[in-house]
């Protein structure tokens, strides 16, 4: 079953500073040679740095009922401001077809006495406890892109493909008498559109948007990821990016693994080594 996204009136206003920068370019209608495209394999490496992030999460138990909701940062002081590596390659069959990935890890940790009682996968925590909270996200996307767009100075793409999020989460005690981790692979297939726009001889911005509402097996929620770039050619194969990554997923998981809620988003600042390799 396929919902509207509950998190679309957010996307929106970074999406359309993206549309607002390419629209421009989208009325030029020379020849189709596009040196944005410029060679069958391109890359970006670099460094995600995350801002503020907001974990809502519940965890029941498969004999004892529903968990507590709560919210990781506040309740155990989980870490917003964390840096992870990023990796972003796409291989080029044609100007028309290709094919991406990405992949970053993100690890937080925190801990603090708790206010509140949290009953976590049939254990319960009280208030007035001394924790420690784990909440990991590993993504690796994969998809293939059609760019049904090509203009000297923009491209636009439309993209299908998988993006599977892995969790790792769990609530201990620091003194040791009680300790339950969870832990489950989330493989969403997504749709998107994607588009670069060259503003000035060595400058392009450069925006994606994927979107997916899902009710399927295990699984029921919402998926939204934007990134928006711009970028440097700085030298003949090399150059340098910045921009934002915002991310949001609302996931109710019923496996054996992780039986419970995730409402999960962030906003990221990214900066990243970018190149290219082959002729295309």
């Amino acid at each position: 079953m396929i919902r509207v996204p509950s998190r679309m009136p957010k996307i929106k206003k970074y999406w359309l500073i993206f549309l607002a920068l390419l629209v421009p370019g989208l009325a030029v209608a020379q020849g189709p040679q596009n040196d944005l495209l410029p060679g069958k394999f391109d890359f970006r490496i670099g460094a995600q740095a995350f801002t503020t992030a907001s974990t809502t999460i519940r965890i029941d138990s498969q004999t004892l009922g529903l968990g507590t909701e709560f919210n990781l940062e506040d309740a155990t002081n989980l870490e917003e401001e964390v840096t992870v590596g990023r990796l972003d390659g796409r291989y080029r069959f044609t100007d028309h077809h290709s094919v991406a990935f990405s992949y970053y890890n993100i690890e937080r940790t925190g801990s603090r006495i708790l206010d509140i009682d949290i009953d976590w996968d049939g254990v319960t925590f009280p208030m007035g406890m001394e924790v420690q909270s784990l909440f990991n996200q590993k993504i690796v996307d994969v998809s293939y892109g059609y760019t049904f767009f090509v203009r000297p100075n923009a491209t636009l793409t439309a993209t299908a493909g998988l993006h599977n999020i892995s969790f790792d989460t769990g609530l201990r005690a620091l003194d040791g008498s009680r300790d339950r981790s969870n832990s489950s692979d989330a493989p969403l297939p997504v749709f998107g559109l994607g588009g670069q726009y060259r503003f000035a001889d060595k400058w392009r911005v450069v925006g994606s948007l994927k979107v997916f509402s899902f009710d399927f097996d295990k699984y029921d929620g919402t998926f939204t990821d934007l990134l928006l770039t711009v970028e440097h050619d700085t030298w003949d194969r090399f150059g340098i990016g910045f921009g934002l990554n915002s991310f949001g997923l609302d996931v109710t998981a019923g496996d054996a693994n992780l039986s419970g809620s995730i409402d999960t988003d962030f906003d990221s600042f990214l900066i990243y080594i970018k190149g290219h390799f082959g002729s295309n």
